[in-house]
C-alpha cells in the first residue's frame, strides 16, 4: 500500500494531467507517462543540441537522433489513427495538443527531409533506436502494474488484459519496424539525390 501510494492515480483513458485534485508532483508523474511527451522531450534534446553543435555526428547522438525521429512520427500517426476522437481539449490544453501531436512531428520531420541529416541511418542505429521506445513499454508495465493505471486505452492492462495488450504492442513494434525501414529507405534515396545533383554541378 504504501508503494501504490507513491504514485499518482493515472486516468486509464487519455488525459495528460489526470485528476486535478492530485498533488503536483502526481501531476507531473502522470504528465511524464505518456509516450507523447516522451517524444517532445527528446526532439527538443536532439534540436537544442543541433543548435549548440550543428555538425555533431557521433554514434551515440545520431542514435538519438533516429529515436526522436522515429518516435515523434510515431506519435503523430498513433494520435490521428487510434487517439485523435478520444480527446477533447479547450483553450490552452488544446493548444498543447496540437503542438505535441501535430506540429512538433510535422516540423521535425519536414526539417529532416529538408535540411538532414542525410546518410545517418542504418540497420545498426535503427536497431539501437529502439532502446528509448522499449524502456517506455517496459517502465508502462511495471508501473501500470503498481498503480493500476496505463497512459492510452491500448496499453489499458486493466480493462484489456495482457495478452491483448502485448498483442497491442507487438503490431505497434512491427509498424515501427517497417516506418524504420521506410525512412531508411527515404534517407538512401536523399543521399542519392544529393550525390547526383553534386555530380551535376561539378
Amino acid at each position: 500500500m504504501v508503494l501504490r501510494d507513491t504514485y499518482p492515480s493515472l486516468s486509464a483513458e487519455p488525459s495528460l494531467l489526470g485528476s486535478s485534485g492530485q498533488p503536483l508532483i502526481n501531476r507531473v508523474v502522470d504528465y511524464l507517462s505518456f509516450f507523447t511527451i516522451w517524444s517532445n522531450i527528446v526532439v527538443a534534446i536532439v534540436a537544442g543540441y543541433f543548435v549548440y553543435q550543428p555538425r555533431a555526428a557521433s554514434p551515440r547522438f545520431q542514435t538519438i537522433w533516429l529515436s526522436a525521429l522515429l518516435m515523434i512520427s510515431v506519435t503523430g500517426l498513433i494520435y490521428h489513427l487510434a487517439l485523435a476522437d478520444l480527446v477533447d481539449t479547450q483553450g490552452a490544453a488544446a493548444v498543447s495538443n496540437a503542438c505535441n501531436h501535430i506540429l512538433t512531428p510535422l516540423a521535425f520531420v519536414l526539417a529532416w527531409l529538408i535540411v538532414g541529416p542525410r546518410g545517418w541511418i542504418s540497420l545498426k542505429l535503427i536497431v539501437a533506436s529502439f532502446i528509448l521506445p522499449l524502456s517506455w513499454i517496459l517502465l508502462t508495465l511495471i508501473r501500470g502494474a503498481i498503480v493500476d493505471a496505463y497512459p492510452y486505452p491500448f496499453v489499458n492492462v486493466v480493462k484489456l488484459g495482457y495478452g491483448p495488450v502485448l498483442m497491442n504492442l507487438v503490431v505497434i513494434l512491427l509498424a515501427c519496424c517497417v516506418l524504420a525501414l521506410l525512412l531508411w529507405g527515404v534517407d538512401k534515396a536523399m543521399v542519392l539525390l544529393t550525390t547526383r545533383r553534386e555530380r551535376i554541378k561539378g
